[in-house]
């Protein structure tokens, strides 16, 4: 990990809720919506082609905190701390 990487917290993803979840299917979604911090690389595009039309989105390539594991995280699950 190189020191000049920007700090951040970050979410897999978002907090859904659905009535009826199962205990399972309940920590499932807590682990997904859990804050936790890491280190930002850089942008990167997703394409999805599994349609007519590609469809493109911008994530950040976040490296986790605990365990180094790289995730492509949405812009909207991510927050760059101040130095």
């Amino acid at each position: 990990m190189c020191k000049d990487l920007r700090k951040v917290t970050f979410t897999l993803g978002s907090y859904e809720f659905l009535p009826d979840l199962s205990p399972k299917e309940m920590k499932d979604m807590e682990e997904l919506s859990k804050v936790r911090s890491g280190y930002f690389h850089r942008w990167v595009d997703d394409v999805d082609s599994s349609k007519d039309i590609p469809y493109i989105r911008t994530m950040a390539l976040v490296e986790d905190n605990a365990d180094g594991s790289i995730h492509m995280i949405e812009f909207q699950n991510l927050k760059f701390l101040e130095e």
